[in-house]
């Protein structure tokens, strides 16, 4: 597997440093929409969950939502490199736990696609979250923060 902009060799197992949006790019040549980012209310999460699970012809998964477990747990588990972690899924109970950290449309498209695939981050995962995200982004509404303003400068003199 290889970035379509860099070449560079992709692991899917190093999902952190893959921008799965369309196609599998590495971190360094895309990111992800703005809008895949931004913390979600739960009620819009569910929501998306429905619709995303019902386009791709997917029965939606259960979804559960916790709070975000601690990130230091031992005396010296600050001498680590550790990770947030924003959701898991349960292939055996077709479930998704989402932390309030992973309230994210990037972060539902993750988890949905390891439900659909029945795999962890192979090829075949990262494939698949491309392809949910891309489908996402395209029927999510204008980004009302990059969608510009049109300025009729003649009917602000009057003219």
């Amino acid at each position: 597997m290889e970035c379509p902009r860099c070449g560079k060799t992709l692991d899917p197992a190093d999902h952190g440093g893959l921008v799965c949006d369309g196609e599998v790019f590495c971190e360094g040549c895309h990111r992800y929409d703005r809008r895949l980012l931004e913390s979600l209310p739960w009620e819009e999460i569910i929501r998306w969950n429905q619709r995303i699970c019902q386009a791709f012809g997917y029965p939606p998964p259960a979804l559960a939502m916790e709070e975000s477990p601690p990130l230091v747990e031992g005396p010296f588990d600050f001498l680590e490199d550790k990770k947030l972690l924003m959701a898991e899924a349960d292939h055996r109970e077709g479930s998704i736990v989402l932390f309030s950290s992973g309230l994210r449309l990037a972060t539902l498209c993750h988890e949905l696609a390891h439900l659909m695939t029945g795999q962890d981050h192979t090829e075949a995962w990262a494939w698949t979250f491309a392809r949910l995200a891309a489908w996402v982004k395209e029927n999510l509404p204008p980004d009302r923060y990059t969608a510009g303003f049109s300025v009729n400068l003649l009917d602000s003199f009057g003219d």
